[in-house]
């Protein structure tokens, strides 16, 4: 009976349970909203963008609590990276990505921060926003990183959804054959970049089905979220989640830029057929190997937000003497 609900509401909308197995992932059409004129916007993009910040710098936050840091020295840290991070972000897609014919368009490229970003820009320019900052405010580095990449997952999601919903990431057209067809988005046409077709928000439909780096990179960054989400709950080693997010979204990334467009709209530039992203992909993949040597490679450390110190026989015995009217024993931290 229920089955036959949902195929009479399909076929209403002019879908059928066919339809249904061979247009799993639709193309989103989804319109802006001017607030002065087309300038000035809001656009699905920059609001999935700007949810990912938001969850990603709480759970960075909450985390940090649990390896004892200090809220506002996190909140602090935050702030510096996503700056970094947005700046080395937008130089990088311009000075790298771009073509301008002359210095003047250059320099507006680079002025204007619509002109475009790069991810594994914006990954460098973090990092090394949390570096300075851990170094001028005489900080460790380990923590910190730790707390920003377990936020970063959850926030890596839906900043990849916002590049799903804006199509900036597209990928060849694939075959029935392909072992990923059943991942692949349905385009309403044969270009990279389509114009809306209809008034539906989404388009369903497999004439035209691609690869899209913005969702399936989605796709990973959700189930490592949902995989840090579960380890941190088990009080892992310092530096895990630093290391795991970059020995597995190396190869991955490297792996997803193969199957990019490579002429058209969202094509990349390549030398020696590899992608700017699949040079840094392969360094973000030493790092994290690096990064798994350094962590087994020394003491495992409990969170200082637990960290008690141990009391001596004696020493207890001479505290128990103390007088009733004494104040309360001050807690000791481990800086």
């Amino acid at each position: 009976m229920s089955s036959l609900i949902l195929d009479l509401f399909l076929r209403g909308h002019g879908l059928c349970f066919a339809d249904m197995l061979s247009t799993l992932i639709p193309y989103p059409q989804l319109p802006s909203l001017p607030l002065i004129d087309d300038s000035l916007a809001i656009h699905p993009f920059g609001v999935l963008v700007a949810t990912g910040i938001l969850v990603g710098s709480w759970l960075t936050i909450r985390r940090g609590k649990v390896l004892g840091l200090d809220e506002e020295k996190v909140k602090n840290m935050i702030f510096w990276s996503l700056l970094t991070g947005f700046l080395l972000s937008h130089f990088s897609d311009v000075l790298i990505y771009q073509k301008h014919p002359t210095t003047g368009a250059l320099l507006r490229a680079l002025a204007d921060p619509r002109s475009g970003l790069s991810s594994m820009g914006g990954f460098a320019g973090a990092v090394l926003g949390l570096f300075v900052w851990c170094r001028r405010n005489g900080e460790r580095v380990m923590p910190y990183a730790d707390s920003l990449a377990y936020g970063l997952a959850t926030g890596w999601f839906f900043g990849r959804m916002g590049c799903y919903v804006a199509h900036d990431h597209p990928g060849e057209l694939m075959a029935t054959s392909d072992p990923l067809y059943f991942l692949g988005v349905d385009y309403p046409c044969p270009a990279t970049h389509c114009a809306p077709k209809g008034s539906s928000l989404l388009h369903i439909g497999s004439e035209f089905r691609r690869h899209d780096m913005g969702f399936e990179e989605a796709l990973f960054a959700a189930t490592l979220a949902g995989g840090y989400l579960l380890w941190g709950t088990i009080k892992p080693r310092l530096g895990v989640f630093v290391a795991s997010i970059a020995t597995l979204y190396g190869p991955i990334r490297f792996a997803l830029d193969r199957l990019r467009v490579r002429e058209g709209i969202g094509a990349d530039p390549r030398t020696l057929g590899l992608t700017p992203a699949q040079y840094a992909a392969i360094a973000v993949t030493l790092i994290g190997l690096g990064l798994w040597v350094y962590v087994f490679t020394r003491p495992a450390e409990q969170p200082a937000a637990t960290t008690v110190t141990p009391v001596a026989p004696g020493a207890a015995s001479a505290d128990s003497a103390k007088s009733d009217d004494a104040d309360a024993p001050s807690e000791s931290t481990k800086s």
